[in-house]
């Protein structure tokens, strides 16, 4: 403190005071405290803390508390119920004025933010309720009716937070209520993948692999015999012929008396972006999904690189909107061998699926690539999810949004999902014709190498 300035000895002195160490010999005068003309504090950095209030999604629920201890009589509605969380700060005054609030039908509609008694009503007339309204209102009481009813509510489980990111890739989230965008509202944090201590000695993997590559060798480009060129592997007799009765006849040949075998080139780029979330540790039929993910990816990739096709892989998993993982396991004009198969063995479940940042991420890599066509393939074993708000149909509509981003930037978008239930929501996505639900996820890598037909037109 001896060699700050007076404004800054004096707070030092009282924020050590504050700590427990021993008073000063005089007490500060307070005027002291007031930061002198034109002085200038230090920009904050991002280590130090920052309060947030607290969103209506947050705080103790209700008191549930039975005085029976039995379970309460629930009712279940099956139809999609439109809520919104609405401000209960007047609940619990004491000093409210008297309000008559005449219940009927229009009046369901209306929530009213003041402390009134919670009724209790039978269960037909709670459910009858909930049918009639437009919207239902969710608010916080500090006490649990009796009368309670199971809804399905298009609401996420947090509210939407509209402040701004910074960070190197920022992306924006599509809102679907409001019909615009968020911008800069989630931050993908994109690394290399960390190999694996050594990849699994399974011979059934093995073989698996091994057939999906000899599949994926038929799809190889073809060599295409090209007549008539100036130079070439063999001599196109026909061409020779011609050349020679027109030097005879007019004293002019033609030098074009080539054939050359030459390969078409499909002048193609794939990204490959696969859900790495939570829900990969799932077994099915005594496997990981992670481990069916992995060799698939390992069969897609030596295939595509037989192909002669460029391709990159990219997994991803999310922990809310500014933390979304992006770990690639092999880079365009990388060539496909061990060190890429030890990424791919390497990848581990992570947390939630923000599918339409990890979408906009791999379109913009893809995007950079100059190549005739571009191809983005999806494949993914759950909804959209996150812990915020991204949840239900928010993240659906951001999802199917960034995937028309990509269209309209010439990309060709496909989606494998690896999960029955699939078939409800991944329409929704990719639109008719640019998905495959493959109910058995044991089935993926088998099924590979009739996507990528279908897909390159081979």
């Amino acid at each position: 403190p001896a060699r700050l300035p007076r404004a800054e000895a004096t707070v030092e002195a009282r924020i050590r005071e504050a700590l427990g160490a021993p008073p000063p010999h005089a007490a500060p005068d307070p005027r002291d405290l007031a930061a002198p003309r034109g002085y200038r504090p230090f920009r904050p950095v991002p280590l130090w803390l920052r309060t947030a209030p607290p969103s209506a999604s947050e705080g103790a629920g209700p008191d549930d508390s039975d005085a029976d201890g039995a379970p309460p009589d629930t009712g279940e509605s099956s139809r999609t119920h439109r809520a919104r969380r609405r401000a209960t700060d007047q609940v619990e005054r004491r000093d409210s004025l008297i309000l008559h609030k005449f219940e009927a039908i229009l009046s369901w509609a209306d929530f009213a933010n003041i402390n009134r008694r919670v009724e209790e009503d039978d269960l037909e007339n709670a459910r009858k309720a909930a049918d009639d309204m437009d919207e239902i209102a969710l608010g916080k009481v500090s006490k649990a009716p009796a009368t309670k009813l199971k809804l399905h509510l298009d609401l996420s489980p947090a509210d939407v937070d509209r402040e701004r990111l910074s960070g190197r890739h920022l992306y924006p989230e599509w809102d679907h209520k409001a019909g615009a965008y968020l911008p800069e509202h989630c931050c993908v944090l994109a690394a290399r993948a960390e190999p694996s201590e050594g990849v699994p000695d399974d011979p059934a993997a093995r073989r698996r692999i091994r057939a999906v590559r000899r599949r994926f060798e038929a799809l190889a480009p073809r060599r295409v015999a090209r007549p008539r060129q100036i130079d070439g592997e063999e001599l196109d007799l026909d061409a020779a012929v011609g050349a020679l009765i027109d030097l005879r006849a007019t004293g002019r040949g033609s030098d074009r008396i080539w054939t050359a075998n030459r390969t078409e080139a499909r002048d193609l780029a794939v990204s490959i972006l696969i859900d790495a979330s939570r829900s990969t540790e799932s077994a099915v039929t005594g496997r990981a999904v992670i481990d069916i993910a992995r060799e698939a990816l390992t069969a897609l990739a030596w295939g595509i690189e037989g192909c002669g096709d460029d391709c990159a892989i990219n997994a991803f998993s999310s922990l809310r909107r500014d933390r979304v993982f992006v770990q690639d396991c092999k880079r365009f004009d990388e060539p496909m061998g061990r060190e890429v198969e030890g990424r791919i063995w390497g990848l581990r479940p992570g947390f939630y699926t923000r599918l339409g940042a990890a979408i906009r991420h791999a379109s913009a890599e893809l995007a950079a690539r100059e190549r005739r066509r571009r191809l983005l393939l999806v494949i993914t074993d759950g909804k959209p999810n996150d812990l915020d708000h991204y949840e239900g149909r928010h993240g659906i509509e951001d999802s199917r949004m960034a995937i028309i981003e990509a269209r309209r930037h010439g990309q060709a978008v496909y989606g494998i999902a690896i999960e029955a239930g699939a078939k409800v929501w991944f329409p929704r996505l990719f639109g008719r014709g640019g998905y495959t639900v493959i109910p058995h996820p044991d089935r993926l890598t088998d099924a590979l190498p009739g996507i990528y037909r279908q897909l390159v037109g081979t």
